[in-house]
């Protein structure tokens, strides 16, 4: 299969031909032998103008020829185009093993976030008090990390999730400072989060309250968020520690997603101080 894929190499009119129920039976019925059209409407119990027209389209889609015979006219299936629609099928079942591993977790996911329902619909105080961390080991001084985190044109390169960006940044790195961000998706969806700055020391530690904003602009739930930084001369410790305060019940697959989110964010981090070491 060439490089641009099953659509890249063949018209759109084989899946179309393939994708109305009565030229699927003539398909399968020419599967097992040549037919005419009178033989194909008896086996399937339809007028032959009905047949012919759909034999029309399946010609036309280069699924079947047809081959005159004296005053007969038998249909044959040519395998071809089935054998390369055969090829991009099992190319996408096989060609990228790393979206099953997607695909598992997008499971596990939707599992995760019915159970969190589940406790929201039993308790709406369901989430307060989580707790989760996340470390890593980062190839800068601390410095460099620290401006990562409080400077508004660094922040804007990595706190959003693969495929968003971030189109709204206002920091003010001081006790009881702003910190609000809006990322925003490819499809132009918007995500605010806005919070407040609870301790600002340099360039150890930042804590901070944030609130993930639904679209009317009302919190979905609300985390303090604990960030230290241990210097290790050409390369920092960073330690994360998310503290759920308050969440609605509408917030759970967001509570679920926290982990991962961060995960995602602080990779991205890595990846942006590295490159900018680089």
């Amino acid at each position: 299969m060439p490089e641009g894929g099953y659509f890249g190499l063949v018209d759109h009119a084989v899946p179309a031909a393939l994708a109305e129920r009565n030229r699927l039976r003539v398909v399968e019925l020419l599967s097992q032998a040549p037919r005419s059209v009178g033989e194909i409407a008896m086996e399937l119990m339809l007028r032959q103008p009905q047949v012919t027209k759909h034999l029309q389209t399946l010609q036309q889609a280069g699924l079947v020829t047809m081959h005159p015979l004296g005053q007969r006219r038998i249909y044959a299936l040519r395998h071809g185009p089935l054998r390369e629609l055969r090829e991009w099928l099992e190319q996408l079942d096989t060609a990228h093993p790393e979206a099953r591993s997607s695909e598992d977790v997008l499971e596990q996911y939707a599992s995760a976030i019915a159970d969190e329902r589940k406790q929201a619909s039993r308790d709406p105080a369901w989430a307060t008090g989580r707790r989760m961390r996340l470390q890593r080991q980062l190839p800068v001084g601390v410095s460099d990390v620290w401006a990562h985190w409080t400077r508004p044109e660094l922040v804007r390169q990595w706190w959003s999730p693969e495929h968003f960006v971030v189109v709204e940044c206002d920091i003010d790195p001081v006790p009881g400072g702003r910190l609000e961000i809006t990322m925003q998706e490819r499809d132009g969806s918007r995500y605010p989060v806005r919070g407040h700055f609870l301790i600002v020391a340099p360039p150890q530690q930042l804590r901070f309250e944030l609130s993930h904003l639904t679209a009317s602009g009302n919190p979905l739930f609300t985390a303090i968020h604990d960030l230290h930084l241990t210097d290790h001369g050409q390369q920092t410790q960073l330690s994360l520690a998310i503290r759920v305060t308050a969440a609605t019940p509408a917030a759970a697959a967001a509570v679920v997603g926290i982990r991962l989110a961060w995960d995602q964010l602080l990779a991205k981090l890595a990846r942006t101080i590295a490159q900018d070491k680089s």
